[in-house]
């Protein structure tokens, strides 16, 4: 692990300083959340922060940095957006601390996962959903590799999770963010064809307006600081989609 980072943050470097540091910081930065300070078992890479970390996450961005809701980009500013994917029930206190600093994000909400143990409810939901700050979108029905899936599942995946939301929420949903970054040639026309105007993957890198259909996202994970986020923001790990 220690020989990857190396090899990372020395990549970073020479890719920023060589490719990045004098270009024109414009478009859009898109960062991926996940939960917010829960014990999950199967989390072996950091994808849990805690909440006092979050809240300074976002104290640094609103100072530094233009936010705008997921729809939205720019190609003369350097705007961000923030999503969060998974739909844990911590999702709610990220909820708070974004509403402090009045930060619009995307909560992606895996239909099936609704109202079991650790994840939002029903109500989490619709009370999401009527915070003007919130789009609420859709991560698929099971949380399953979209990639390894036939043509017909993946439609089953893709529109039964669209329905349940709506169904539940009373309005359309538009965004849909491929769980585990997966997809294959069926993926992207299947996400159209069912009516969402917008697709989030984990490709890293800047979104311009014609781009926005299909949405670059960046993560950010426990081991992050403003520091590192701040990097990433300006495309110092660009080059490294591992």
């Amino acid at each position: 692990m220690l020989i990857k980072k190396i090899i990372k943050e020395a990549g970073g470097f020479f890719y920023y300083n060589l490719f990045n540091r004098f270009s024109s910081k414009s478009g859009n930065k898109t960062l991926i959340y996940h939960a917010f300070g829960m014990d999950l078992r199967h989390d072996t890479y950091g994808i849990s922060i805690p909440i006092n970390d979050f809240d300074n996450h976002m104290s640094f961005i609103k100072a530094n940095y233009e936010t705008v809701p997921l729809n939205q980009s720019s190609t003369t500013n350097l705007t961000i957006s923030i999503t969060i994917d998974d739909g844990y029930e911590d999702t709610m206190y990220a909820a708070e601390v974004l509403s402090k600093y009045n930060i619009p994000f995307t909560l992606f909400m895996t239909s099936d996962h609704i109202n079991n143990k650790n994840f939002l409810s029903r109500d989490n939901l619709r009370e999401l959903n009527n915070n003007k700050l919130c789009e609420v979108g859709s991560h698929g029905k099971t949380h399953s590799k979209l990639g390894s899936l036939s043509k017909s599942v993946q439609k089953s995946e893709i529109l039964e999770s669209k329905k349940v939301l709506e169904d539940l929420l009373g309005t359309s949903i538009t965004s849909f963010s491929l769980p585990h970054g997966s997809f294959d040639s069926f993926t992207f026309p299947i996400i159209f064809e069912s009516g969402y105007e917008r697709v989030a993957t984990s490709t890293k890198g800047f979104n311009s307006q014609n781009q926005k259909q299909i949405i670059k996202r960046s993560e950010i994970i426990k081991s992050d600081t403003t520091k590192s986020i701040n990097k990433k923001i300006l495309g110092y790990y660009d080059f490294y989609q591992l």
